[in-house]
């Protein structure tokens, strides 16, 4: 059965991927997620570096349990008041930029306002 893998189309010509290679991917990001989220960083930098790896995993995981689900909430809670508090910065805007991306197609709306100034202003 090792041999019955499911091929699929690779974005931007790199190859093919394999359904099974993604699964295992997956359940690694899983165990990170999982290892990360009773983590703490030192500094507010750190917890928003910590909160933003988070976020991107959350943002590819495949995985949709009630568990998973109010960790990512329970995250996205935490990212808003850590964008409230840091300066601006490129850590702070790609923060942001995962918070709109997982919010933004939820029900409700995103509290961070749009018009948030950007460290590159």
């Amino acid at each position: 059965m090792a041999d019955a893998r499911i091929l699929l189309p690779s974005q931007g010509g790199a190859g093919i991927a394999y359904a099974d290679n993604l699964s295992e991917l997956n359940s690694r990001i899983h165990s990170q997620l999982t290892e990360l989220y009773s983590c703490h960083g030192a500094t507010p930098e750190q917890e928003a570096s910590r909160c933003l790896a988070m976020l991107m995993g959350y943002s590819v995981s495949m995985y949709a349990n009630p568990d998973d689900e109010r960790k990512k909430q329970t995250i996205l809670k935490h990212s808003q008041q850590l964008i409230e508090s840091l300066l601006p910065s490129l850590l702070r805007d790609r923060l942001i930029a995962f918070y709109r991306l997982l919010t933004t197609d939820d029900i409700h709306t995103p509290t961070i306002p749009a018009d948030y100034e950007l460290a590159d202003k």
